[in-house]
């Protein structure tokens, strides 16, 4: 059983995170912290000026909703949202909290994997703490 716990989560239509949380229920001690993550990708500067006034912030709010309502799932749930590289924002959320396990979902990879790596895999070879990696 684990006591802190990080569930990383991605909202698009290939990924649906159910199964990644039922696993942290699982792995979960009594009373343990599960903090759930989405990682916002960084714009690029040229694309910024075409978004609408106030979009940025409207994608916050809504991401953090999304991630609130996950997190209400559990008895100390928490929802975070991140933004930058997925597989170094992860890592750096497991020092800062503490995490002893991460359970996250992962994909057969491609041959763009081979050259760059996938985030979980990035996040299991650097992770100073237990990784939970789901296909």
């Amino acid at each position: 059983m684990y006591a802190n716990i990080i569930v990383p989560v991605a909202f698009d239509e290939e990924h649906n995170p159910d199964t990644a949380l039922n696993v942290a229920r699982t792995l979960a001690a009594p009373e343990a912290r599960v903090t759930i993550v989405h990682v916002m990708a960084d714009v690029p500067g040229y694309a910024i000026s075409y978004m609408p006034e106030g979009y940025d912030a409207e994608l916050r709010q809504t991401l953090q909703n999304q991630l609130d309502a996950l997190a209400n799932d559990f008895e100390n749930g928490a929802g975070v949202l991140r933004q930058g590289h997925a597989a170094n924002e992860i890592l750096d959320l497991v020092d800062e909290i503490g995490a002893d396990c991460i359970v996250i979902a992962g994909h057969r990879p491609g041959f763009g994997d081979y050259l760059m790596g996938s985030t979980a895999a990035r996040v299991v070879r650097h992770a100073p703490c237990s990784v939970m990696v789901l296909r």
